[in-house]
C-alpha cells in the first residue's frame, strides 16, 4: 500500500496471507476470532483457516494461513454472513439471506439443537458488539415483514428477548447498538430507541447501505459519498468522512476508518477525518476486523491489513513535523492501550520528544503542555534557556535574542510550570528566583528565604545587569555592606539599573538592620550625597553612634540642630557639650539680624525649652551670651540656674516688664514653687516705681490666683496689715481650705495611732493558750465543750461563747 502524499503516515501493511485453489469456489464473506479464521463461499461451506506467524532470518515477522476443516452452511446455499461467537464456540451463519445455521467453531460440526428455536426467514443479522453478556444477542430481520427480532443466543438455543413490529418499513440492514437499533430502508436510515420504542428518521441514500460500529457510542452510516458519524441519538458528531471512491465495505481499527472499495484500499483518519493511506485494490469479496486486525478476501486469496505499530507512526509523524498528528495519534492509540509500565513510557518518551520539538518552533503553550503530561523535571526544561542557564543545551531558539513581549512570555510559561510542579530544591529554588527576576521584579523578595546557590545567582545578576537586585540579594543574605557598595555604584553612575529606586533604598537597609559599623562607614558618603537622608538615618537608627563626628560631618545649622535636639530630647544623652551646642546653635540663630521673625519665635521657643529643662549645659557660659542682648527671659532663666531667682524675677518684672511671665516662672520652674511665688509678691508689694498701683493690683491678683502656691503663714506676715479681707477673700478661703486639710490628716494621723495602741493591746490579751480539756466545765452552765469556740475572762474563767454572750447581756 502506498502512502498518501497529503500525510507521511503508514498506517497498515497489506500481506497476503492465504492463496485459494482455483476449485475451492467465490468467497462471499469472512469472520474472525483470535487468529481463527472463517470463509463461506457462494457453493455453501464454511471453511476454517488458523493464521500462523514466524520470524523469518531477517527478524521479520510472517504470517501464513493453514486450512483446517469445513462445514456445509446449508444445503449448498451461498453463505452471505457470519458471526462467530467464541465465548460460546459456535459459527452463526446466513445461507442466501434466508437460511440461519449455526455450527461448532472448533469441530465444523453443525449445531441440532438450534433447529426449532431458531428463527425463520430470516434476511439480515446484526451482533449487538456493546453487550458485555456472556452470550451472543443478535438482531434479525425477518424477511418480507416489518420485524426485527432481539435474540440470546446460548450454546443450545435461541432465545427471543424482544421483538419490534412498529418500524416504518421493512428493514434490509441494521445495526444493534446498545439501546439503540440503526436500520436501513429502502431509501434512508433511521435509528429506533429500544427504551422508548420511538424512531427517528435520518438523511436519505442512494448506492448500497453501510452501517458499522467504530468506538464507543459512535456509529458510521455512509451517504452517496460521504461517510456519517453518528452517536446513539442519531446527531452528528463528527464532520463526515469524504471518500475519494466510494467503498462497498468499511471497518474501524482504531483510530482508523478503512473503505474498501472496487478499485481501492483507503485509510482515513477519524480524528481529523483526512485521508492516511491508499492503494489500488481490486476484486474485495468481503471484510472483516477482529482486535485490529483487518482481513480482506478476493477470489484468489486472503489479504491481512496489519497495523504499523502506533509508536512507528507517531515517530515517521514527529520526524515529518506534523506534531499536532502525531500527538492525537499517540493519545488515540497508545494512550488507550493497556496501562503497563512499557507502553506508559513509550507514550511519555513520545510526548516528550513532541515537546521539544514544539519548544524549537517557538509553540511554547503546546511545549508545556507536553512538558506537564510527561512530568518532565523542571530542571531539564531550564536547559533549553540560554538566560538563566550557563550551559543551554542545543535549541533552535535564542530566548535572550527574541523581541521583549515574547521573551516574557517564554520565561512566564517557564515560571509557571516550575510552580505547578511543586518541587522545592536548591537547584531548582536558583531557577526559579532567576525567572521571577525576569518576568516580575516586585516577587522576587518573597523567595529570598529560600535556598538557593549563591554564586550562581550572583553570577546572574552581574550579567543581566540587574544591579537593585544585586544588592537586595546581598542584603537578604547578610552582606549589607556589600549591598550598599553595589548601590553607592548605582548612586554614583558607575553602574546602570533602570529599577534602582534611589538612595532612598539604602536609607532603608542601613536603618533596617542598625549596624553602628556599618552606618559609621557610609554617613560620610551619605552626607556628601544627601543631608537629609543622612540625617534620617542618624535620627531614626537605634545603633551606638559617634555623636561627635556626625555633628562635625552635618556641618549645616540646620541639619546640626535636627540632630542634637534628637539626641538631647529623643536619646536624652547626658553629654554636657550637646546640651551647650544645642543653646549656642540656638543663640546664633536668634543674634543673626537676617532671621525670619516666624523662624526666631520657633527658636527663642526651644531655647527657652532647652534652658528650663535642662541642668547639663554650661550655663555660665551661655549667660555671658545672653547678656547684654534682648533675650531677658532667657536671662532669667539662667539666673534661676544660678539659683538667683530674685534676679531672674526682678530681670522679668522691671527689665521686661513681663509680669505674666515673670509668673509663668514661678509656676513652671521645676522645684521651690513656695518659694519663687514668695520671691515675687515681695517685689511686687515692695515696688517704688510710678506703676506701684500696677504692682499691687498684681499682687492681689498673683495671692487670688488658683494657680499661685504659697507658703500661707510667711504670706499673711508681709501682707499689708490695711486691707481688707473682702480684697484678698480667694487667697484667705484657700487658706484656711489648707488649714482644714493639714489639720484633718493631723487627726487622722492621731486616730490611726489610737487604733494601732489599742491593735497591739487586743493582741497581748489574746495572745496566751487555753487548754480545754474533758474536765473543763463552763463558769456560766457548768456543761462541758463540745468544740474549741470559748471566751476567758481576765480572771481565767472560761465560758462557752453563748453563755458569755448571755452573761454580758
Amino acid at each position: 500500500m502506498q502512502v498518501s502524499t497529503q500525510q507521511p503516515v503508514k498506517a497498515f501493511d497489506l500481506l497476503p496471507v492465504l492463496e485459494f485453489k482455483a476449485s475451492s469456489g467465490k468467497p462471499t464473506c469472512i469472520s474472525s476470532a483470535g487468529n481463527d479464521i472463517y470463509v463461506g463461499y457462494s457453493t455453501g461451506p464454511v471453511r476454517h483457516f488458523l493464521l500462523a506467524s514466524c520470524t523469518s532470518a531477517s527478524g521479520r515477522t510472517k504470517y501464513q494461513v493453514k486450512y483446517l476443516d469445513e462445514m456445509i452452511g446449508s444445503s449448498k446455499r451461498s453463505v452471505s454472513i457470519l458471526i462467530v461467537a467464541p465465548t460460546i464456540a459456535r459459527i452463526i451463519g446466513l445461507a442466501e439471506n434466508s437460511h440461519l445455521f449455526v455450527g461448532d467453531m472448533f469441530s465444523m460440526v453443525g449445531a441440532q439443537s438450534y433447529g426449532r428455536s431458531a428463527p425463520k426467514s430470516v434476511s439480515f443479522i446484526s451482533v449487538n458488539e456493546s453487550s458485555s453478556s456472556y452470550d451472543l444477542e443478535i438482531a434479525v430481520c425477518i424477511n418480507r415483514k416489518k420485524t426485527v427480532q432481539l435474540m440470546l443466543v446460548t450454546a443450545e438455543r435461541f432465545i427471543l428477548k424482544q421483538e419490534i413490529n412498529n418500524l416504518q418499513d421493512i428493514p434490509h440492514k441494521l445495526l444493534w447498538h446498545g439501546s439503540v437499533l440503526v436500520l436501513a430502508y429502502e431509501s434512508h436510515y433511521s435509528v429506533y430507541n429500544l427504551m422508548s420504542r420511538t424512531e427517528l428518521e435520518l438523511f436519505p441514500y442512494i448506492s448500497s447501505p453501510l452501517i458499522t460500529t467504530l468506538q464507543q457510542e459512535e456509529l458510521y452510516i455512509s451517504a452517496d459519498g460521504l461517510g456519517m458519524i453518528i452517536n446513539e441519538t442519531g446527531e452528528v458528531c463528527r464532520p463526515p468522512i469524504a471518500w475519494g471512491h466510494q467503498p462497498d465495505y468499511v471497518c474501524y481499527s482504531n483510530p482508523y476508518i478503512i473503505g474498501v472499495s472496487s478499485s481501492h484500499i483507503q485509510v482515513y483518519s477519524l480524528l481529523d477525518q483526512q485521508l492516511k493511506q491508499k492503494s489500488g485494490f481490486t476484486g474485495a469479496c468481503a471484510v472483516t476486523h477482529f482486535s485490529g486486525r483487518v482481513y480482506v478476501v478476493t477470489e484468489e486469496q486472503i489479504y491481512m491489513l496489519l497495523p504499523v505499530p502506533a509508536e512507528d507512526q507517531v515517530e515517521r509523524l514527529l520526524e515529518s513535523g506534523h506534531l499536532e498528528q502525531a500527538m492525537q495519534l499517540a493519545d488515540e492509540t497508545l494512550g488507550s492501550m493497556s496501562r503497563s509500565t512499557t507502553m506508559l513510557n513509550k507514550l511519555k518518551r513520545l510526548r516528550q520528544r513532541a515537546a521539544y520539538m514544539y519548544w524549537e518552533q517557538g509553540l511554547i503553550e503546546e511545549a508545556f503542555k507536553f512538558f506537564s503530561k510527561t512530568q518532565t523535571p523542571p530542571l531539564e526544561v531550564c536547559l533549553l534557556y540560554d538566560t538563566i542557564t550557563e550551559a543551554p543545551t542545543k535549541t533552535s531558539v535564542s530566548v535572550a535574542k527574541l523581541p521583549s513581549s515574547t521573551y516574557l512570555h517564554y520565561h512566564s510559561t517557564l515560571l509557571r510550570y516550575i510552580v505547578k510542579s511543586g518541587m522545592r530544591t536548591e537547584e531548582l529554588n536558583t531557577q526559579e528566583y532567576k525567572l521571577v527576576l525576569l518576568v516580575d521584579q516586585n516577587r522576587a523578595a518573597s523567595l529570598l528565604k529560600r535556598p538557593m546557590n549563591m554564586k550562581e545567582i550572583i553570577d546572574f545578576l552581574k550579567k543581566q545587569e540587574l544591579h537593585y537586585q544585586l544588592g537586595v540579594y546581598y542584603a537578604a543574605t547578610g552582606f549589607i555592606s556589600e549591598a550598599i557598595y553595589v548601590w553607592r555604584g548605582l548612586e554614583e553612575g558607575t553602574l546602570n539599573d533602570e529599577s534602582y529606586p534611589g538612595l532612598a533604598c539604602i536609607t532603608e537597609l542601613l536603618l533596617e538592620h542598625n549596624i553602628d559599623g556599618i552606618i559609621m562607614d557610609h554617613i560620610a558618603w551619605l552626607v556628601s550625597r544627601d543631608k537629609d537622608q543622612a540625617l534620617r538615618v542618624v535620627m531614626g537608627t537605634t545603633a551606638q553612634l559617634n555623636h561627635d563626628t556626625i555633628v562635625e560631618l552635618l556641618s549645616s545649622p540646620p541639619h546640626i540642630i535636627s540632630y542634637l535636639e534628637h539626641i538631647v530630647w529623643q536619646e536624652k544623652t547626658q553629654v554636657n557639650r550637646h546640651h551647650t551646642h544645642l543653646a549656642q546653635q540656638y543663640l546664633s540663630i536668634l543674634l543673626d539680624q537676617t532671621t525670619s521673625q516666624s523662624h526666631a519665635l520657633k527658636t527663642r521657643t526651644n531655647l527657652q525649652r532647652l534652658l528650663l529643662n535642662s541642668d547639663k549645659y554650661a550655663v555660665s557660659l551661655i549667660l555671658n551670651k545672653v547678656e547684654g542682648t534682648s533675650l531677658k527671659k532667657e536671662q532669667a532663666i539662667l539666673y534661676g540656674k544660678l539659683h538667683e531667682h530674685e534676679k531672674a524675677l526682678t530681670v522679668l518684672v522691671y527689665e521686661v516688664g513681663d509680669m505674666e511671665g515673670a509668673e509663668e516662672y514661678c509656676r513652671e520652674w521645676p522645684t521651690g514653687r513656695h518659694h519663687l511665688h514668695l520671691l515675687l509678691l515681695k517685689i511686687y508689694l515692695t515696688c517704688e516705681t510710678g506703676d506701684r498701683d500696677t504692682f499691687l493690683a498684681r499682687a492681689v491678683d498673683l495671692l487670688n490666683s488658683k494657680h499661685s502656691v504659697f507658703n500661707y503663714s510667711e504670706v499673711y506676715k508681709i501682707i499689708p496689715p490695711h486691707w481688707p479681707i473682702s480684697l484678698i477673700q480667694p487667697f484667705i478661703y484657700a487658706s484656711l481650705g489648707a488649714h482644714h486639710y493639714r489639720s484633718t490628716r493631723v487627726e487622722k494621723g492621731l486616730r490611726e495611732l489610737e487604733w494601732a495602741r489599742v491593735k497591739a493591746q487586743y493582741a497581748l490579751c489574746t495572745r496566751r493558750t487555753v487548754r480545754l480539756t474533758t474536765g473543763t466545765y463552763c463558769a456560766f452552765c457548768f456543761h462541758p465543750f463540745s468544740d474549741s469556740s470559748c471566751s476567758v475572762m481576765a480572771n481565767g474563767q472560761v465560758y462557752h461563747s453563748h453563755c458569755h454572750d448571755n452573761l454580758v447581756t
